[in-house]
This record gives structure tokens, sequence and C-alpha cells, in this order.
């Protein structure tokens, strides 16, 4: 599904990434786990593609991302939910519309957005809050509303970036909850977290990111 193969990104000073070897496969879920500056979001972009790497291959499903151009990305991205750490979300739109946004962008008819915006919405529990705004949504909601998002489109991974960060541990523990469900239901995951304490019950798979250098770590 994922592989990264012998991939160096580097940047000034050093920092990136050096021989990145990894492989996912259907219905994993695997934590990048490192402090910051580790390079775990380096390796997350380079998987769908905001970088391109200075070294190595990577293949997303069927594609191989150094034979694709830049406008081709973009069919790589719809494969996957990506999850960043800034949610960049449209503030001037409500839940409902932030979500529906991915079927507008997509093409799709206003009945197919309308199904599956209100389907995800109501699997992230957040069906009572269509018609709220960004702004008037807990940190818990907001990651609540970014998930739904990413799985609008149905894509066979979630690829998330630090979703925990400044949340508290109920809160954390809730999200990593939604997750689990969603993994159960056969979604692949790939989280870059610093906060790994917190996993305690999932099947995860962990990865330790260090100074650019990714290592197995056993659970």
């Amino acid at each position: 599904m994922i592989e990264l193969i012998q991939v160096s990104k580097l940047y000034p000073r050093g920092r990136g990434v050096r021989d990145v070897s990894l492989r996912m496969e259907k219905g994993d879920w695997v934590l990048l786990v490192g402090g910051t500056g580790a390079g775990k979001s380096t390796i997350l972009r380079l998987i769908y593609g905001t970088l391109r790497p200075d070294s190595g291959d990577i293949v997303v499903g069927r594609y191989r991302l150094a034979a694709l151009r830049d406008s081709q990305l973009p069919a790589v991205r719809r494969m996957l939910g990506i999850i960043d750490q800034d949610l960049t979300l449209v503030e001037d739109r409500t839940v409902y519309g932030n979500v529906a946004l991915v079927g507008e962008v997509l093409g799709w008819s206003k009945k197919r957005t309308k199904r599956e915006s209100l389907r995800v919405l109501n699997r992230v529990g957040l069906h009572a809050h269509l018609d709220r705004y960004p702004t008037k949504l807990s940190r818990g909601e907001l990651r609540r509303l970014v998930i739904g998002r990413a799985l609008v489109a149905q894509p066979f991974a979630i690829i998330a970036d630090e979703p925990l960060i400044h949340l508290d541990r109920d809160t954390a523990l809730e999200i990593i909850e939604l997750l689990s469900r969603i993994h159960a239901q056969g979604t692949a995951i790939l989280l870059a977290t610093h906060r790994e304490d917190l996993f305690t019950r999932q099947p995860v798979r962990k990865l330790h990111v260090e100074d650019g250098i990714v290592r197995e770590r056993l659970r």
C-alpha cells in the first residue's frame, strides 16, 4: 500500500531524514514516534507529495511518486485522508460546509456530497453540530471535524501528523478511540506522535524516529 525505499530528504544544517525504508500493508496501524524535529512530519509530507525526496523511491497504492509530475500528485492525495497539524479548516464555513468542501472539489453532485458528508459527520459524532463554525468548537471537536473531512472520499489510509497535540489526556483518548473504530472498519493509519504512552490498547506498530533515522520499536 505505502512503501518508502531508502528515501532521503535533507535540509540545510543537516536536518531531514536519511535512508528511510518502511512498508505499510492494508489495515496496518503504524506510529511514527519521536520528538519535535525528529523527521516525522517530513516522512508524511514525502508520502503525500508536498515534498520530493533527494533520493530513494516512494510507492503509494499503484503509484510510484518519482515517476509522477507535480500535476499528477493530487490523484495520490485523493487516495489518502490527510490530517496535518495546522488543521487547515475554513473558518467562514460551518462544520457541514468544511466537510462538504471535499465533495465540491472532487466535482460530486450535491446529492452525493450531502450523503457522504452527513455519513462521516455522524460517524465522528458531530451530527448535532452541522451549523456551528470552527471558532465555536472545542479542541476535541476540531479534531473530530478534520478526521471527518479526511474520511469523506473513503481513503484507504489516514495520514495524521500529531492529531493529539494540545489535547488533554481524556480528550486525546477519545480521539484515539475514534481512530480505533475507523481502523477496525479497515482503514489503515499512519500517525506521527510524541504521545506513544496513550496507545496501550491499540494494535499499533511503533517506528522510532530520531535525527532523521527510523528504527523499528518493540512494543
